[in-house]
């Protein structure tokens, strides 16, 4: 919505059209009044008009510095974004990595659980699994096997 405001500047009444606040509108002809004003102080020989050539060129000089420093600070938000993003892509990976070694550390405990487990015998004795394949391999050898055919018993 637009608004008409008035305004004073050096001592003369401007009706500004705007979109802005009257608020905002009147503290901006505050600080160019202001800047005029300090402007025609130190230099009284300057005309109102060239106070105010020289009050642009200094708004017009801060608006320019701050459009740098806007660019700046885009480009290292832009570079903390991408960071971010390498970042947790990194993350991600990690946590990727994580469940594959916690899934091989659980099969590898079942593993060793299946060879280590101490293993009940028809007679209630508790036989561990070293002592299960020592008699297994007890067992082979007094049973010989031979290489022919046929065997020999």
């Amino acid at each position: 919505m637009k608004n008409t405001i008035r305004i004073k500047v050096c001592g003369k009444t401007y009706n500004v059209v705007s979109e802005e606040t009257p608020v905002y509108t009147e503290k901006l002809a505050a600080s160019l009044d202001s800047k005029i004003t300090a402007i025609l102080k130190a230099s009284p020989s300057l005309s109102i008009t060239d106070a105010a050539v020289l009050a642009s060129l200094e708004a017009y000089d801060e608006l320019s510095k701050a459009r740098v420093n806007i660019e700046n600070i885009r480009s290292q938000i832009k570079g903390y974004v991408d960071e971010a993003a390498k970042a947790k892509s990194e993350t991600d990976n990690c946590r990727k990595t994580i469940i594959e070694l916690e899934n091989k550390v659980k099969a590898l405990e079942d593993e060793l659980e299946k060879r280590t487990v101490v293993k009940p015998m028809a007679d209630d004795e508790v036989v561990s699994a070293k002592d299960l394949i020592a008699n297994e391999i007890d067992a082979a050898l007094k049973s010989p096997v031979y290489p022919d055919s046929n065997d020999r018993k």
